[in-house]
């Protein structure tokens, strides 16, 4: 099997090559549906009962988990009607839109009497099935206190342990598979590993794939239980695209190393055939890949499956390998010395292996961690960003006890007891895992980014031959003062204008109409219709005599009021750029190093050549 070894070279080349190539491409999405706004606004106060309620979450959810809960100060509980989607344009959103587009989840209101109303929401983000909900005040002629942003979501410990033990079964199957080829390989350096060794070693890499096989459809229905139509998205979830690709890829990879495993019995000296040592690395890129995508979305499900497949094919054959050979080949080398030589040649050879993991886990770690932690503040204040920095600090620590390793093995030693320290730090990194894809990301209105609230003072544009330009302050939900200038663009104009009308578009659809009064300062109205923030639509119709009306219309932002701002601790500035240029310098680093060694080994292995000394 001497094309092993450089399969795994170029797989590791190009995930790496992989990973500096995503770094161009789109900015993610938040990778978590978050309520962005609502209409009627948290802590509103309103003169007439509203029609409808609008959710404007940041990602897609699933209208058959939503529901809508409204009780009144008085305790009695409303119905709400006609739950629907709608886009970003106001239009019905399909159930298999993109899961990274906004949202706003719709449902029609009785007529509702003055009165404090309690509005209470439930669903599930369509990216990662994770429960986002929350409440709201609003009061109808009555003075209400906001129920204010709901917090960072924690992991749940049945998610957690079915993640944790899916991961760390697809790890030892995934590790397990890398280590016996490397055992069985042809020429290399130290004695050959014993045939019943490697085939205990694929058994062991079997059971971790049954494990990996059967954790899946249990988290699933672990995030499922208790959803409103629950079984129906499990339904469809389990025939969609992620799952699918995941449980397939491992299937395959499984079947594989069974197959190995009954071939090594009859044949102990057998060959693992190149061709299925090609289906197994498709299985085990499939694997990783529906793993990545079943998380937490880094942008697109290319870039998902790139980055995040990448980090989940560097955790098997790192923490897998290192798990499978603490559990199959460290308790029989204690037996002879030939197994423990064997034991040691096998891990000399895994070096290599290991430290373009290592490399690989930092790089898409660097990649995955920008999309899902907004800012400092949310690294150090969240339950996602505290669960990230103790991973990566066992991370560290298994790292320190595989250089340790490494450096005993070059003096014939074969260290029990840091191996099996290791494996059990790389076994609670795996652990670890599973919380951080339980946990919500350190994202959203909890966490906002610095420069993310800017709202534009004014916008300008043209109709026809006029310029207008229009300006609301304070530009928050309340009170609000709209200015509109109108200008001719023609000398002389062509007639002189007699009126200005604004219509306001909210983002739930809702308009209303005001006539402008001219002052000396140009056309002004006072208006209070704007009681949510959001994406607002600013019309202009301007009447002139003699010719036809004409109208410009203009988004507008509107920013949340100032009760709703989060203090900054250490930093608001967005964490991502500096983890991206991170991960390039690395991934740049890490190429000329491998060009390096590459050029090193080929000048060793390349003959001397003499030139013939001159004749007498």
């Amino acid at each position: 099997m001497t094309v092993v070894r450089p399969r795994l070279g170029r797989l590791l080349a190009a995930l790496a090559v992989a990973g500096l190539t995503v770094l161009a491409g789109p900015a993610p999405a938040q990778a978590h549906a978050y309520l962005a706004s609502s209409a009627p606004a948290d802590g509103a106060v309103l003169d007439r009962a509203p029609e409808t309620l609008t959710l404007a979450f940041t990602e897609h959810v699933e209208l058959a988990a939503a529901r809508v809960a409204l009780v009144d100060g008085d305790g009695r509980h409303w119905a709400v009607t006609g739950l629907a989607l709608r886009g970003a344009d106001g239009e019905p959103a399909a159930g298999d839109a993109d899961s990274e587009e906004p949202v706003s989840l719709v449902a029609g209101l009785p007529a509702l009497s003055p009165n404090t109303y309690h509005v209470s929401w439930r669903t599930l983000s369509s990216d990662d099935l994770h429960t986002t909900s929350g409440t709201l005040v609003f009061g109808v002629g009555r003075q209400v206190t906001a129920a204010g942003a709901a917090g960072p979501v924690g992991p749940g410990p049945r998610e957690t342990a079915a993640r944790a033990a899916g991961l760390l079964g697809l790890a030892v199957l995934l590790g397990g598979a890398a280590l016996t080829l490397l055992a069985g390989r042809r020429g290399s350096p130290g004695p050959t590993m014993d045939p019943a060794l490697r085939r205990r070693l694929l058994v062991v890499s079997g059971y971790g794939g049954a494990v990996a096989l059967l954790a899946a459809p249990l988290q699933l229905a672990i995030q499922l239980a208790g959803a409103a139509g629950g079984w129906r998205l499990l339904a469809d979830q389990l025939t969609s695209g992620r799952w699918l690709l995941r449980e397939a890829g491992t299937a395959t990879l499984l079947a594989v190393v069974l197959a190995a495993a009954r071939r090594l019995r009859t044949a102990p000296d057998a060959r693992i055939a190149p061709a299925r040592v090609v289906v197994g690395l498709a299985g085990a890129l499939a694997a990783a890949a529906g793993t990545a995508l079943l998380g937490h979305p880094t942008g697109g499900p290319v870039r998902t499956a790139l980055v995040g497949g990448g980090h989940v094919l560097a955790a098997g054959g790192w923490a897998g390998a290192v798990v499978a050979a603490v559990l199959v080949l460290l308790p029989t080398a204690s037996r002879t010395a030939e197994r423990a030589a064997q034991l040691r040649a096998l891990l000399r050879v895994f070096a290599a292996l290991a430290v373009g993991c290592v490399t690989l886990l930092v790089l898409t770690g660097l990649l995955l961690t920008g999309p899902q932690v907004a800012t400092v503040d949310a690294l150090l204040g969240s339950p996602y960003g505290l669960l990230l920095l103790a991973k990566v600090a066992v991370a560290g620590v298994a790292g320190v006890l595989g250089l340790r390793t490494a450096r005993r093995l070059r003096r014939a030693d074969l260290p029990r007891r840091g191996l099996l320290a290791e494996a059990g730090a790389l076994a609670l990194v795996l652990g670890l895992a599973g919380a951080l894809a339980a946990a919500g990301p350190a994202r959203g209105p909890a966490f906002p980014v610095a420069d993310a609230a800017r709202t534009q003072p004014q916008v300008s544009g043209q109709m026809a031959d006029l310029v207008d330009t229009v300006v609301v302050r304070p530009n928050r939900p309340g009170r609000n003062i709209v200015s509109i200038a109108v200008g001719d663009t023609r000398r002389p104009a062509p007639g002189p204008v007699t009126g200005v009308s604004l219509l306001l578009t909210g983002p739930n659809g809702e308009r209303a109409v005001h006539p402008v009064t001219r002052t000396a300062d140009g056309w002004v109205v006072a208006v209070d219709d704007i009681r949510t923030p959001g994406n607002w639509r600013v019309g202009v119709t301007v009447l002139r005599d003699g010719l036809p009306p004409v109208t410009d219309t203009h988004p507008w932002p509107v920013a949340a009021g100032d009760r709703t701002a989060t203090p900054v601790r250490v930093s608001a500035a967005p964490l991502r750029p500096a983890l991206d240029r991170s991960a390039l310098g690395l991934g740049a680093a890490a190429v000329v190093g491998v060009v390096f060694v590459a050029a090193w080994r080929w000048r060793r292995r390349r003959p001397a050549v003499y030139a013939a000394p001159p004749s007498a």
